[in-house]
């Protein structure tokens, strides 16, 4: 495991066993390290540093930092095609998306999106990148096959998560701002009507089956369950004070 932090300038990852729970080598990247993620294959770990327009590949068997990528400026979140041949980069201050080779660390052409992108995810079916857009409160659609964007599609204010059903048929977005969560339909790329639930909504999870979803409401200290089947919000469930994430036992 790594974990990433702005400790200095550079900033640095720290290197953790899993077996022992004691921390290891200190590795060093560029300026302020925002988020990490490990190739598929589990080879190489990439660091966005949001202070730069640089990623930084590691070599997870040597721990080794190699070449910084160029990506757009303030690069702040990954995620990888389904055969993981392609890590895609969100830069937040470009409004850009660039795809990297995972064999050769080279950082494709830039995709431009919309303002302040800050999350992105792929499909089930690994076809299409869906990118939130928190300054425009819109989320772009990528053809991974072409990774040409598409036309932008409308949600909530503050975007700020996304889950996909298993069968990948719907996206649900949750706005913090808005107070809501929006259903995409994938296969049209349009968006359903707004569930309303709890005050400031920052993440959701789908159950392994499909059939709910789940939304932690910061502001409320409550999970809104959502019944996927008919897109309605059930009774919340008070938990502590504001939750920020939520994960399912398998």
């Amino acid at each position: 495991m790594v974990t990433g932090g702005a400790q200095s300038k550079p900033g640095a990852v720290r290197v953790v066993d899993l077996a022992t729970n004691k921390p290891g080598k200190l590795i060093k990247v560029s300026y302020i390290p925002v988020a990490v993620a490990v190739a598929p294959d589990g080879r190489t770990a990439y660091v966005a540093n949001y202070g730069t327009s640089l990623v930084t590949p590691i070599n997870v068997a040597t721990g080794t930092a190699g070449t910084p990528i160029r990506v757009g400026r303030a690069p702040c979140a990954f995620a990888f095609s389904k055969d993981g041949r392609t890590a895609y980069v969100v830069s937040q201050i470009a409004g850009t998306v660039t795809p990297v080779n995972t064999a050769t660390n080279r950082p494709g052409k830039p995709i431009k999106v919309g303002k302040l992108p800050t999350v992105i995810a792929v499909t089930p079916d690994g076809s299409t990148a869906y990118v939130l857009n928190d300054g425009g409160n819109t989320v772009t659609p990528i053809s991974t096959a072409t990774n040409r964007p598409g036309t932008p599609i409308k949600v909530g204010v503050g975007p700020a998560s996304i889950a996909f059903t298993p069968d990948g048929g719907t996206a649900y977005v949750a706005n913090t701002v808005a107070n809501t969560v929006t259903p995409i339909n994938t296969a049209t790329k349009r968006p359903g009507s707004a569930i309303k639930i709890g005050s400031a909504p920052r993440v959701i999870v789908i159950t392994p089956h499909g059939k709910t979803a789940y939304v932690a409401n910061q502001n409320s200290g409550t999970v809104t369950p959502i019944n996927t089947a008919t897109n309605r919000p059930g009774e919340p469930i008070r938990v502590g004070k504001f939750p920020e994430a939520v994960a399912l036992v398998p």
